[in-house]
Formats: C-alpha cells, structure tokens, sequence
C-alpha cells in the first residue's frame, strides 16, 4: 500500500455514523473519519463494515498528489430499499441500483465506448437499452429484433457477440407454442438484427418441451473458436463450441457446472474463464451466486465461492453479467420479489463492483 511519494495520494475516508472500522484492501486503516496518506496510485477497495450493518464498498480511483474524499451512508432513508444481501468474503462492492429493465439480458461495450443491452420484449421480440455509465438507460423505440408474428412467437434470452468484420451475431432462445429452439441473427451496428436462423448443437436436443438448451452466453477466443454455455433445466449448465464463428455448434462432453444455471463467463488476464452462475440446488434455488474457475473452460471442479445471496424469503436472485471498464469489472444481476424497485411484476436490477483478483484467490 505504501510508495514513494511521487507515486501515491491520500484518502480522507468519512462515514455518517461514528467509529467504523475501515479496510483498505482488506488491511485495517482505523475507525471513521480516517485520514491515511501514501496510498499507491491506482484502484484500491475501501470497505465500511459497521457493526449491526451491512458493509459497503467502493472501488476508488487514486491519483498521485491528490487527496481523494470517500464517503459511506448507513442511514440515508432516501435510497432505495435493498433486500438482505449478504456478501460472502470482501470481494464484492455495495449494490447500486441499476435503471436496466427486462429480463435475461446481456451487455455488451460498442466501438463507440457505450453500452448495448439487449433483454426479453416477449411478445415484442428482442429489446434494447443503451447507456454511458452503466446505471441510467434509455430504452430504444424498436426492437433489436422483433419477432414474425405477434402473440404467438416469443424471443428471450439473448447473448450477443462482435465478430472480427466488426459485425455482431445474437443468440437466442425462440418459443413456439410448448417448443424451445436456439435460433442465430445478426447485425451490422450491434443494434438492428435480422436474418435468423435455427441453429442446432450436435449431439444435443435443442428443440422441444423439456430439457432444451436456455440462457445462452459464451466468450470468443483469439484463434476465432466461440464457446457458448448454456443452461439445460434439471441437469445443470453446459457447453458447446463452434469454429464458424457460431454458425454450427457441437456439444461437448459433461456438465460444466451441475445445480447451475443463468451463467456468465469471461476469460480472466491469465487465460482462465471465470463463470458466475445462479445456484439452483434444492436447499437455496435462486437465493445465491457463485463464482468458479476453470484452465480450460471445461473442469470447474474446483470449490465455487459464494458471491452473493439473500436471506430475505421470497427474494430471488437472477441474471448475472459481467463487464469491464479499464481495470474495473461489475456485476449485474437481477432480484425479484421485492418493493421499491422499478415495478413490481419485473425485476430490479442492481450492479456492484467486483475484485477479480479478491474472488480468484478465494477460488485458488
């Protein structure tokens, strides 16, 4: 934490009740208010953890020379409610609310620098918002993808992924009456979709009533090789890979994370492919969120942590997705079931900040 001068800055860190004992990057730094100087230039994680509270945390940006003010609000009534979330280990930052609606959704970052998330419109086929921050959207007047006959047709669970040409391709999941069916569209600006396409796994049925492939995401490697994982209901989540940029997919062997589902993966700096994902076991379905890693993106054998999860009954957890900004990564994921957020038949979504390097070394 300590370098030379010409390298570090201050914090002056405040909170709005008395005595609470900070962390910075898991080292103690003392009780409120606290002044620490000599703090390496660069991302640091502060934490808050008051007794009789739920901790908070913020991911802060120091510059050399500088004295940068944090301040923590335990007893703002204003902000919106949030419901029991318990943070397992120091690796995740306090939840803010998110304006994304929909559900199922997926982000990706634009040449441009903005984000595109696409979600389920049901019946009006494949939503879009659009942001610059991550936390206000605006909702596109059109669907990124409609659908051929309303009311009869329905489109979720989008995944979208840019191609080298700078085009983009969506999987998603298509619904006809008690069928289930993986289709594939495309795009030229990430934004206005067409010419889709049913698009079967070998060696998997993905088309049917029950056990069918659902919530689609996936990564691209630099050898052009695409890996999508995908949830089968009852089994656990699954994967296959492609060679054609996504255009014909093989299934692989083996369940890559069994009692999962709604995964999220990305490959870390040191090639791994880190997957979040919704635990589905009997004991605690929906209620929390693991992390697990993989050196092949195959075996996530090893023992997950836990990220998130709710005590609150009737509150579920859903949707996680992963995004990077410089040396900062979020995470979004959904909570349903409880008031005070957006509406009450849709989700809420939220976005905390996540230490990678925090959750791989739990994981390791």
């Amino acid at each position: 934490m300590v370098s030379v001068a010409a390298e570090s800055g201050s914090l002056e860190i405040t909170a709005d009740i008395p005595s609470v004992p900070v962390y910075i990057d898991n080292e103690y730094a003392g009780l409120s208010p606290v002044h620490v100087s000599e703090i390496l230039e660069g991302y640091h994680l502060i934490r808050a953890s008051p007794e009789g509270f739920f901790s908070q945390t913020q991911n802060i940006s120091v510059e050399a020379g500088e004295l940068t003010y944090v301040s923590f609000s335990f007893l703002n009534s204003d902000k919106i409610p949030m419901p029991a979330l318990v943070r397992i280990g120091e690796c995740v930052g306090t939840p803010e609310p998110s304006d994304l609606d929909g559900t199922a959704y997926d982000i990706i970052r634009l040449p441009d620098g903005s984000l595109m998330a696409y979600y389920s419109g049901w019946e009006e086929g494949i939503m879009c918002m659009e942001s610059t921050d991550g936390i206000s959207w605006e909702r596109m007047s059109e669907p990124c993808l409609g659908v051929p006959t309303r009311g009869s047709v329905f489109r979720t669970e989008p995944w979208v992924f840019a191609l080298p040409d700078g085009t983009y391709r969506m999987v998603f999941r298509q619904t006809v009456g008690h069928q289930h069916s993986l289709y594939l569209g495309t795009s030229q600006d990430g934004i206005s979709f067409s010419g889709e396409e049913q698009i079967p796994i070998d060696g998997e049925d993905t088309q049917g009533n029950s056990g069918y492939p659902s919530v689609p995401t996936g990564i691209t490697y630099d050898d052009g090789t695409v890996r999508m994982y995908y949830s089968i209901p009852g089994s656990g989540i699954k994967s296959a890979i492609s060679d054609d940029m996504g255009i014909s997919w093989k299934k692989e062997d083996g369940i890559r994370i069994r009692y999962g589902t709604d995964p999220a993966v990305m490959i870390l700096p040191d090639g791994r492919t880190g997957i979040f994902y919704v635990d589905t076991t009997p004991k605690s379905k929906g209620q929390r969120i693991f992390f697990s890693l993989s050196e092949d993106g195959l075996n996530f054998s090893g023992l997950p942590v836990q990220v998130l999860e709710t005590m609150e009954p009737g509150v579920w957890l859903m949707d996680p997705e992963i995004i990077s900004e410089d040396d900062t990564t979020y995470l979004y994921f959904s909570v349903m079931g409880m008031e005070g957020m957006q509406h009450h038949t849709l989700p809420g979504t939220l976005r905390s900040v996540i230490d990678m390097g925090c959750l791989s070394r739990q994981v390791s």
